[in-house]
């Protein structure tokens, strides 16, 4: 799927295109009302200067033209000599010269066609034919009017490094209090308090941001007082749970009843249920980084979770140990979490955790040889209270916590959750944590 351009790019090309345009316009406007009509004009009147002083050269007396000559050199820089006819190859290439070569057609009468030529060192010949003679006016590029097509190249190049200039100016000055809004949101998600925005500049900018903080103020103390109502609840229900459990307790010496356990063990499931919602609000507060050995975390994990279960558990790693900075106590609930689930619904094969790491992260998954998850529930089950049997059905067991709760802390430490399909049949849960600040040796 291709990705859809940035909003930056997709301004400065809007903005760059619309002024290309205009720049194309205006400089064929000035090219063809101002500077062609010049380079005629001028053309013209060199053309003029040169046959005029062609027509004087002829009728001066031949004791005078030596003097005329140098008055002509230095009045304006036009070498006059007389000398055979030739041939040579005009010069085509240069505009000007095309120009003066027309002018130079229409003043000389019928039949009387110049020659203009270009020389190795970059001067110019116009052989003139007059009363029989052939004069030579040699002038050197100064005196030629500038390139109507140079000047015009000049004016699109300054006029593209001015648009290119404004339309990145303009499409960072659009597209920047838009990126800084999507940081804050990304901060947000992670569950974080971003700094509030800058309520200055455009009316409408400047309103977006005032609505984000106010928003984000809202959000803060919505976060607040749930926390503070879940200690309460915490509080309030799990009081007159105890006093019921232990009033089940004292019950249960003097008599003995399936009634009595049934209901100490829905005392004990609400219990849980309290304390899992509890974890997963909790779950949106940052930890402390550490340095820690992630593999002999992961053994603790097991040694302890072995000891609460029947299952099986393999432990797998790649290469020598290595020593991460993460938030440990987050990363054992969730590995925790995962270990559960799998030892809940993962089958009776054993349960294998695999770490590997890779070049911008540490894998962890927890594999299980279970029914396995279909595709389209797989990012579901990551939902609170979601589970796979939706008779919620007492012997499966389970409040659909687990892994909303492991998603969650993930999220908040800025790491990755998924699950893929085992081959053979199975399910495999990664945890990806990214190597910032971790270190690759022991």
């Amino acid at each position: 799927m291709k990705s859809p351009a940035s909003l930056f790019r997709r301004t400065a090309l809007t903005v760059a295109a619309g002024l290309l345009v205009f720049q194309l316009i205006s400089g064929a406007a000035i090219f063809f009302n101002l500077m062609l009509p010049l380079a005629h004009r001028s053309a013209d009147d060199f053309a003029a200067l040169l046959v005029l002083s062609a027509r004087t050269w002829v009728e001066l007396p031949p004791v005078t033209r030596t003097a005329f000559e140098a008055e002509l050199l230095a009045s304006h820089g036009l070498d006059l000599s007389e000398v055979e006819p030739s041939s040579g190859d005009e010069v085509g290439h240069h505009p000007y010269i095309n120009f003066l070569r027309s002018s130079l057609k229409t003043r000389l009468s019928t039949g009387n066609i110049p020659r203009v030529t270009e020389q190795p060192d970059g001067r110019f010949h116009a052989d003139i034919t007059m009363a029989d003679h052939v004069l030579r006016f040699s002038f050197s590029k100064d005196l030629i009017t500038p390139r109507p097509s140079l000047a015009l190249a000049w004016s699109l190049a300054a006029g593209l490094l001015v648009t290119l200039i404004i339309s990145g100016l303009l499409a960072r000055r659009i597209t920047a209090p838009i990126l800084r809004l999507t940081e804050a949101a990304r901060q947000i998600g992670a569950g974080k308090r971003p700094p509030q925005l800058p309520e200055s500049g455009e009316y409408e900018l400047a309103d977006l941001a005032r609505i984000f903080n106010h928003t984000v103020a809202q959000l803060a103390a919505r976060r607040e007082n749930q926390a503070t109502l879940l200690a309460g609840v915490s509080h309030d229900l799990r009081s007159p749970l105890a006093r019921l459990k232990m009033a089940l307790g004292m019950l249960a010496e003097e008599r003995t009843s399936p009634l009595l356990a049934r209901m100490e063990h829905d005392i004990d499931e609400m219990n849980a249920l309290i304390g899992a919602q509890l974890e997963l609000a909790r779950a949106q507060e940052p930890e402390t980084i550490q340095l820690i050995n992630i593999d002999a975390l992961i053994d603790d994990l097991i040694d302890a979770t072995q000891a609460n279960s029947l299952g099986r558990i393999e432990f797998r790693a790649d290469r020598q140990p290595c020593q991460v900075a993460v938030a440990p106590l987050a990363l054992k609930r969730i590995l925790g979490n995962l270990l559960n689930n799998a030892l809940r619904y993962g089958g009776q094969g054993g349960l294998m955790i695999a770490r590997r790491r890779c070049i911008d992260c540490i894998l962890i998954g927890v594999r299980d040889h279970g029914p396995g998850i279909p595709a389209e529930l797989r990012e579901a089950v990551f939902r609170p209270f979601f589970r796979l049997d939706p008779s919620r059905n007492r012997d499966t067991g389970g409040s659909g916590l687990g892994l909303a709760i492991a998603r969650q802390l993930a999220e908040t430490q800025g790491w990755r959750i998924a699950i893929k399909s085992r081959i053979g049949g199975g399910t495999s849960i990664w945890l990806a944590i990214p190597f910032s600040g971790a270190i690759k040796h022991v």
